[in-house]
């Protein structure tokens, strides 16, 4: 059933012919990807991509997208397809006629009703009161046409953090430039090749890219837009002081072309104080404008998850934290049209320390969780066991099992953030840092429990060493291996002299792998062959599923495996005949 909203006032408008558009119940999907490629949206003034099936009276049925049937296809269904069955039957449609602010308003309404998640107001459908189409509207048109004053985005900064919220804002239907200093990554994204795994931001890439996304080296000129999003990173240089290097000359470019209107919002995770004291000042600079009134301020960090980003942006909640309340008011605005759950919060410093607090909480009960592991190993008490049955229907404990340290782009340096900005108030933070030492400790020790085993066996020359997992997380997947683990591990035992080490991943590159000094395996056989020690370092769906207990028999005898993240059944591995199990 169709959600139905009634009229208001007048929408004026060029005339269209809907029957162009429109098909009857008994056409097919080829008869839906033909009058699309007719329409003409400079001529027809009928928005791109979509085709609409009516009754003989006009009534509307259904409709489809070039996005509906993209998917259909990639799901197996044929182009002679009857297009009921991959129709859109619950389409948002507005009884009109109606002004473009009133049709603005519903559609917001709707989407916070609905959520983005699961439907989306790229095309908006006017009816009359039984139901026959007037009217096809393009939901940019739209924008453009009312006296919402955000028409174009811009996104600073194309990595994970980026180009996920380029590509959502893009698929909401706004036009968004993105600007990247990297030649490589801009003419990667504009051959639609991503350049990091992301789950599903393959067809995002093919649907916006050129079109509603363009990619661009700076925003002048042509490239002016009405909303400025900031996602450079912010590294922790070796005295563990944040280098705002990127920060500030993104802040610096886009100062430059700011305009009376324009809003700012930083999303790359920066020491407390740093929207208001550092990135407002260079833009009052650079654009001569005063923050606040000839332009807005805010601070709306990105709290997604690698490989999950594209779906969590529009369900997390959107913490703002505006320089003033104009300015979180028109953060809003924006956020709303891509997530449900909006955390207006009082000031830029609050929103700066949510993603602060998020990031260091996780990293401090990781540490308790290492640390506890630590001691048990010393008893020789399973941890996993005792965390387990600590846990077990005690609703005030969620201890997390232990790992074989805590990697990753923010987990290792957002602790360190918080602790220098700590420090420019004159507190001396104990906690933050001293649980980053333990996360890195209990690392190292499995690094010497590693060698320790392989001295008892063999020498540095003849050992085989066999890792799966690089990227510093498995689940949800991901290719990134800024802060890994792995990467770490596999350095230290090079170091030390071991050249023999092979290497296996599901999703990072061969080449990311082998400039570590690591030989990358064919398939996850070859690497179990004749191995001295073999190391699953990440939890990736595609390591759990290995029969291990089977591939460790193709292992030298005395082989150990270091289960670091408890994937597999300690009594069935150990049924191989002279292999050893441990885990953390």
């Amino acid at each position: 059933m169709a959600t139905i909203v009634q009229n208001v006032a007048l929408l004026s408008k060029k005339e269209k012919n809907i029957r162009d558009i429109s098909l009857r119940r008994t056409a097919l999907v080829k008869d839906a990807l033909r009058a699309m490629t007719k329409n003409n949206p400079k001529e027809t003034n009928i928005p791109a991509g979509i085709a609409l099936v009516t009754e003989t009276s006009g009534k509307l049925l259904g409709l489809v997208t070039d996005g509906d049937i993209r998917r259909a296809l990639a799901k197996g269904a044929r182009i002679t397809a009857p297009l009921a069955d991959i129709m859109n039957k619950d389409a948002f449609v507005i009884v009109g006629p109606m002004d473009n602010a009133g049709i603005f308003s519903l559609v917001n309404e709707e989407i916070r009703n609905r959520g983005v998640h699961e439907h989306r107001y790229d095309k908006i459908i006017m009816v009359d009161e039984a139901k026959r189409v007037t009217d096809v509207l393009s939901f940019y048109d739209l924008w453009q046409g009312s006296d919402v004053r955000f028409k174009r985005i811009g996104v600073a900064g194309l990595g994970y953090v980026g180009l996920t919220l380029a590509l959502t804002l893009a698929d909401l239907g706004f036009k968004v430039v993105g600007v990247d200093v990297n030649e490589r990554t801009r003419d990667s994204i504009k051959q639609k090749k991503t350049p990091f795994y992301e789950e599903g931001i393959d067809v995002l890439l093919q649907d916006h890219v050129g079109k509603k996304f363009v990619v661009s080296e700076n925003f002048e000129l042509n490239n002016r837009c009405d909303v400025y999003f900031i996602a450079v990173g912010t590294p922790i240089g070796e005295d563990n002081v944040p280098d705002m290097t990127y920060l500030k000359d993104a802040a610096r470019n886009i100062g430059k072309v700011l305009k009376r209107g324009d809003i700012v919002i930083l999303r790359s995770t920066v020491p407390l104080g740093t929207t208001r004291n550092i990135i407002v000042p260079i833009l009052e600079a650079a654009s001569g404008l005063r923050g606040g009134e000839g332009f807005f301020a805010v601070f709306a960090p990105e709290r997604t998850i690698e490989g999950k980003a594209l779906a969590e942006l529009r369900t997390l909640p959107q913490v703002i934290g505006g320089i003033n309340q104009a300015s979180s008011n028109l953060a809003a605005s924006i956020f709303s049209m891509m997530t449900k759950s909006l955390a207006v919060v009082d000031s830029t410093e609050e929103a700066e320390a949510v993603k602060l607090i998020n990031n260091t909480y996780r990293d401090v009960t990781f540490a308790f969780a290492n640390e506890v592991s630590m001691v048990c190993q010393k008893w020789n008490i399973d941890t996993n066991k005792v965390i387990e049955a600590a846990n077990m229907g005690y609703a005030r404990s969620n201890v997390p099992k232990p790992s074989p340290g805590v990697g990753g782009y923010c987990l290792v340096k957002d602790p360190l953030i918080f602790a220098y900005g700590a420090r420019v108030v004159g507190y001396e933070p104990k906690l933050f840092e001293y649980a980053r030492r333990v996360n890195e400790t209990i690392l190292t020790n499995l690094a010497e429990d590693v060698i320790k085993h392989l001295d008892y066996l063999t020498s540095k020359q003849k050992s085989k060493i066999f890792i799966l997992g690089f990227a510093f997380k498995g689940n949800p997947p991901t290719s990134d291996l800024r802060g890994s683990t792995t990467v770490a591990l596999a350095k230290y035992l090079v170091e030390r002299g071991y050249a023999n080490i092979h290497g296996y991943d599901p999703v990072v590159s061969k080449e990311e792998i082998e400039q570590l000094g690591v030989k990358v395996v064919r398939k996850v056989e070859d690497g179990f062959q004749n191995a001295d020690a073999v190391l699953v370092m990440n939890n990736h769906p595609a390591l759990e599923e290995l029969s291990v207990r089977s591939l460790m028999t193709k292992a030298h005898i005395g082989a150990a495996l270091f289960d670091t993240w408890a994937l597999y059944n300690k009594e069935e591995v150990l049924k191989t005949k002279g292999i050893s199990y441990r885990r953390l």
